[in-house]
């Protein structure tokens, strides 16, 4: 991947005009002369740029799913309110889309196959985010889906951006054993 520079946006001032974010919020992105904001869009730009997706076909390949983890996996990680505070988490329950997700994961390390892209850091990073906010989540449930999660906390990269701690707390409740309680409640 391509080296990058986190700043602690805590000692910024969101709401001048230079912070690439016109909201103040993050994700925020500055790269040159070129400010980004909202995850996806900064995704789609990075694979422009520095992931090979230089092709109209390649950039289709990944745009589906940074489209779709935005559009459709939020919503169902994420029960918000009006004011958009989350509320619940839909992974509870048994989402159709899940359910169809965890049958195209089977066979495939990553979204794309054998090769980890942006697609992988939109839906993983919208999944993973789903165990910090509701740390009794069971993903495992769906075991190709805990599997790619797992992996996912797994690199190197994650471990820089979410400290290792977290990403080793999260790869392990994807890819941990079933606790007894989890066995006699039927969680699989």
């Amino acid at each position: 991947g391509a080296e990058f520079e986190m700043i602690d946006v805590g000692g910024i001032d969101r709401s001048s005009p230079s912070f690439p974010n016109p909201f103040g919020q993050i994700p925020a992105l500055s790269d040159g002369d070129v400010q980004l904001f909202e995850s996806g869009a900064i995704l789609l730009y990075l694979a422009q740029k520095y992931g090979g997706m230089d092709s109209p076909e390649k950039l289709a390949s990944v745009s589906k799913w940074v489209v779709w983890a935005n559009a459709a996996l939020d919503p169902i990680v994420f029960k918000e309110n009006e004011s958009g505070q989350v509320l619940d988490t839909g992974l509870k329950s048994r989402p159709r889309k899940i359910e169809r997700f965890e049958e195209i994961l089977e066979g495939r390390q990553w979204l794309l196959g054998d090769e980890f892209s942006v697609a992988d850091v939109a839906v993983a990073s919208y999944l993973l985010y789903g165990i910090m906010f509701f740390p009794d989540l069971n993903m495992r449930k769906w075991p190709n889906i805990a599997r790619y999660m797992a992996a996912a906390a797994q690199r190197p990269a994650y471990g820089k951006a979410f400290g290792a701690k977290t990403a080793a707390m999260l790869a392990q409740k994807c890819s941990g054993p079933l606790s007894e309680d989890e066995k006699k409640f039927g969680f699989f």
